[in-house]
């Protein structure tokens, strides 16, 4: 039995290892049992198939893809994990602007409690104790004592 194939440029890829390569886009990094889960919890979370049990996800289902002991991808699986894995980057891109911000914040803060300290650190201190609890302690240095 031949496995139908997708056209990505100059290698053909199997169905198999695009599910593959979707299961490790939506499990993320770590181990591959933490992988493995990660892709299984998300595809039941994301498309339950309550009402037609032969359509649910399993845990073996999504091992065989990582695997590759597949013999074949359905349509329908092929769909969900698209999207499953367009959701996970999303979410990823995400978390990851939200630490870039975070840090900048933290950043500014710190600079901010530093003009401060070199000012008058007796005048601003009731302003740098709230930007060193704002910034979690972060940026404070240990010669201030506050």
């Amino acid at each position: 039995m031949e496995k139908a194939s997708v056209n990505t440029g100059k290698k053909q890829m199997s169905d198999v290892a695009l599910a593959r390569s979707y299961v490790a886009d939506i499990g993320g990094a770590g181990k591959v049992q933490a992988i493995l889960y990660a892709a299984y919890s998300q595809l039941v979370k994301m498309f339950p198939h309550n009402e037609e049990p032969k359509m649910q996800w399993t845990e073996r289902r999504v091992r065989s893809f990582w695997n590759q002991e597949a013999a074949y991808v359905e349509f329908r699986e092929m769909r969900e994990l698209h999207a499953a894995a367009a959701k996970a980057k999303e979410e990823r891109e995400l978390l990851q602007k939200a630490r870039k911000e975070h840090a900048a914040f933290i950043e500014k803060t710190a600079s901010i409690r530093a003009l401060f300290e070199r000012q008058d650190q007796d005048f601003h201190c009731d302003e740098i104790t709230r930007l060193g609890d704002v910034g979690g302690r972060v940026g404070r240095s240990r010669a201030s004592g506050l």
